[in-house]
């Protein structure tokens, strides 16, 4: 929820417009209608934002709908490959644990997913909400063997990857559950190390960040909490 009112801060940046939180995802909504039913391209200065903040809204069936026609859209020969990113990018901020690990799992299909692009939706796209960064870790950790066999030679991806999925967690029970995990697979990591020790040191600031600002973060959400009442 709060993540999708910040996309509607940004749509109303965006456009300029005085409207309400409510308003502007109709907004947005009306206009990937149009997109979708192919009435009207959106701008491209407000695609990107229209996409994220429909995509991002409360999960339902009208939702899973507008994913998967998006998501046909991607897999379109006929579409570019800047605008490939645009939907890719809109399709990780989906609410829903199950369609995000059916993303998750397209990406090892390269009749599907550009390899060129499989590693970045898993550990960028995929990453940019909680929700996804809990589903893109525990899908690591199970297809952890496949990803590294499969792509030995995309070393900068591999790096991408890896910190996309670790940097963020903000906890010592995550802390542990990586280090745990990865205990006994440093060689797997091969060029990958660096990324996952750098991810290891955000992890830690992260923590010692929440813990000396913890106060100020839970009056933060109280009063971010009141405001949606």
């Amino acid at each position: 929820k709060k993540w999708n009112q910040r996309r509607v801060l940004i749509f109303k940046a965006v456009v300029s417009t005085q409207s309400t939180g409510e308003e502007c995802v109709n907004a947005a909504t009306a206009k990937f209608d149009a997109y979708r039913v192919g009435s009207a391209e959106p701008k491209a200065e407000f695609k990107a934002t229209i996409l994220n903040t429909v995509m991002s809204k409360e999960y339902d069936e009208n939702i899973e709908s507008d994913w998967d026609w998006l998501w046909k859209k991607y897999t379109d020969d006929s579409t570019s490959a800047s605008e490939k990113q645009t939907i890719y990018y809109a399709l990780g901020l989906v609410q829903d644990d199950d369609k995000l690990l059916e993303f998750s799992n397209y990406c090892l299909d390269s009749s599907l997913v550009r390899p060129s692009d499989s590693l970045y939706i898993l550990g960028r796209s995929i990453t940019q909400t909680k929700k996804g960064r809990v589903v893109s870790w525990q899908f690591m950790q199970d297809m952890w063997t496949r990803i590294t066999e499969e792509f030995t030679d995309a070393l900068f991806a591999v790096d991408a990857y890896i910190s996309g999925v670790l940097s963020n967690f903000a906890n010592e029970g995550d802390l542990k559950d990586i280090e745990d995990f990865f205990a006994d697979k440093m060689d797997s990591l091969g060029p990958g190390k660096a990324a996952y020790e750098s991810a290891l040191q955000s992890i830690k600031g992260n923590i010692a960040w929440l813990k000396k600002h913890k106060e100020a973060v839970k009056a933060f959400v109280a009063d971010d909490e009141g405001d949606d009442d």
